[in-house]
């Protein structure tokens, strides 16, 4: 009896948000006469920091502050339409939505800064909260003073809305075909684990996840290493300890409380090793795609492959549990049980053949 180290790896490929017609996130901004900037939107922050990310999305593209900006996704009567916080589309598809709200009210700050500094608004940028002349800084304007200014000098409330969604596809009436794209964008990512299985209790310790994400750019790469090592903790759970249904489809044995259900704790996490790759999307908001549910896909499939790779015994089942493992390992060490079988031979005689059987054929 002995412990045994392997070695697997997965790669995945995951897609941006719903493959279909529409699939909308909408956002409204507003810029207040103090500079100050109000953003709506119904993509809802459940820990996974699109609020954070929404609200530096906006900064970046108006060129303010980040702690100007107010993001309030609190309910669906002041924000816009938004499909869902799902299919890892938050950053992407909402962040798009933002961000094309953002872009028309920079428009707007820039049209009415050029009537204050009396210059083209093709010659102005905003940053740090400034408009600036291009190549003549001491020509200048708050966006305080811009947002006062469209107030009071010009009666207007400095707006922008923003709509990201997929064309809608009409389908042929004479066939039933469509075309339509499939994915926004795809992300890309690998996982190599390494584990140490004893094969006298069939127990699984995974030692070291080594992580590859492509995520197109990372707008805020502490909450994308915080997805990424969340997700290893869940795929850990997917692919030791979780199950819910034991007795599926009946949910009559499983268990009643929370603490009957199994899942990792701190203890169980492994050493990680997390790498994110930069491949700018062209349609995502700065380049970023997905980092979500992905981020729990690779794990499983890599543990199951460094079991095998350790005992040499494939583990078909999830969780690989030490019942599953014992048994696996016992299956591979069982001889190979000779039943009977029937061959082919034309030369065989026909008296050779049972009465049944057809010609040529021999039961032995």
């Amino acid at each position: 009896m002995a412990r045994h180290s392997g070695r697997g790896f997965a790669t995945i490929e995951y897609p941006t948000g719903m493959n279909q017609n529409g699939d909308p996130s909408q956002a409204w901004i507003k810029l207040k006469p103090d500079g100050r900037v109000d953003v709506f939107a119904g993509t809802v922050d459940i820990g996974q920091g699109s609020k954070t990310v929404h609200t530096q999305i906006v900064a970046d593209t108006l060129g303010v502050p980040y702690d100007w900006v107010t993001m309030d996704n609190s309910n669906s009567d002041s924000s816009g339409v938004c499909t869902g916080t799902f299919a890892s589309r938050g950053t992407f598809i909402g962040g798009n939505a933002v961000r094309f709200a953002a872009e028309r009210v920079r428009e707007r700050i820039l049209d009415i800064a050029s009537k204050e500094l009396e210059i083209d608004a093709g010659d102005l940028e905003i940053a740090d909260g400034e408009v600036v002349a291009k190549g003549a800084p001491d020509r200048r304007i708050s966006v305080a003073d811009v947002a006062g200014a469209a107030t009071y000098n010009y009666g207007e409330l400095i707006s922008g809305q923003g709509t990201a969604l997929k064309p809608f596809a009409e389908i042929s009436d004479e066939d039933g075909s469509v075309q339509v794209e499939p994915h926004s964008a795809v992300s890309y990512a690998a996982c190599v684990a390494d584990v140490e299985v004893d094969d006298e209790t069939g127990e699984v310790t995974v030692t070291r996840l080594v992580q590859v994400y492509d995520v197109g750019r990372a707008i805020n790469p502490t909450l994308v290493e915080g997805q990424i090592e969340g997700g290893a903790m869940m795929g850990l759970g997917l692919a030791l300890l979780e199950q819910a249904y034991p007795h599926y489809p009946s949910a009559e044995h499983r268990g009643a409380e929370f603490g009957t259900y199994l899942a990792p704790a701190l203890e169980d996490l492994p050493e990680l090793d997390n790498v994110i790759l930069e491949n700018p999307s062209t349609d995502g908001p700065f380049g970023a795609k997905a980092i979500g549910e992905m981020a729990n896909n690779a794990q499983p499939a890599a543990i199951a492959a460094a079991i095998h790779d350790a005992v040499g015994a494939w583990v078909t089942e999830y969780p690989a549990t030490p019942e599953r493992v014992l048994r696996a390992i016992q299956a591979k060490a069982e001889p190979r049980r000779e039943g009977k079988r029937v061959i082919f031979d034309e030369e065989i005689s026909l008296s050779a053949v049972s009465s049944n059987g057809g010609a040529g054929f021999l039961e032995v």
